[in-house]
Order: C-alpha cells, then sequence, then structure tokens
C-alpha cells in the first residue's frame, strides 16, 4: 500500500509516497506498518505533526545546505532528511485544472544523488516516527 502525503515547502506542494503492508503483532491481529523500515511503526497522525513541523522550520537557507545550485533537489533532500522512511517525492504542477507536468524521484535516486554528489546529510539512526525526539528540525 502507498500513502501519499501533502508537504507545502517553498510556496510548493510536493507529495510524500510512504509505503506500508499489514504486518502481524505478538497477539495476531494485522497491523499497518512502514515497509522496509527498521522501526516499522506506523500513524498518520504523527506523520502529520511531522509533516506541520517540516514546513512551519521550512528556510531556504536551510534547504540550500544540501544543494545550493537545484533548488528542486535542495527542497528534495530537506524533506528527506527529515523524513527517512519515505520512499519517494513527488510534485504536480497544473495549468487550467490540467496536470501540466509530474515529476517524481524515488528513495534510490534521492541516495544516488546524496552519494555522488557528496552531499551532508543529518541523518539520525535513531530516528521514531512515534518518537518526537529523533525529529530533525
Amino acid at each position: 500500500m502507498k500513502i501519499l502525503k501533502k508537504i507545502k515547502i517553498n510556496n510548493i506542494n510536493y507529495y510524500v509516497i510512504i509505503e506500508l503492508e499489514y504486518k502481524q503483532s505478538e497477539n495476531k491481529i494485522p497491523m499497518l506498518r512502514l515497509k522496509d523500515c527498521k522501526n516499522d511503526y506506523w500513524d498518520s497522525g504523527d506523520c502529520s505533526i511531522l509533516i506541520k513541523k517540516i514546513e512551519e522550520n521550512y528556510t531556504l537557507k536551510k534547504a540550500r545546505q544540501y544543494d545550493n545550485n537545484i533548488a528542486y533537489m535542495a527542497d528534495v533532500l530537506y524533506i528527506y532528511d527529515r523524513m527517512p522512511f519515505i520512499s519517494g517525492i513527488k510534485d504536480v504542477n497544473f495549468s487550467n485544472n490540467i496536470v501540466n507536468e509530474e515529476t517524481y524521484v524515488s528513495r534510490e535516486e534521492i541516495e544516488k544523488y546524496i552519494k555522488n554528489f557528496n552531499i551532508k546529510m543529518n541523518f539520525n539512526n535513531d530516528f521514531k516516527l512515534s518518537d518526537y525526539r529523533t525529529w530533525n528540525f
């Protein structure tokens, strides 16, 4: 299952893609969890709070620390550094209520970009969606 959540930064509506799957709890109850994540806890409310914090704390200066040449990638990296569990980011541009352009960057492409251009990230290896203290702003 994939969920798209809107995040608005720099006056652009981005959509983070979050992959989820059902896993069995210790009580044999199906639970929705993050797919392919060390800490697989999922809560849509916590994710919405995280998104709101990311939007509120965004500055062009913070984003440019990741990439000073390509504003789009600066925003993508800014989001990814704060939401390391996403599987991709997309944005959609409309003209007269018709999709004019859609851009999608997968987690693999983001990680390759980070490696190829030696981007310094602030990843928190102990990130937990359920623990606000581990969130990066």
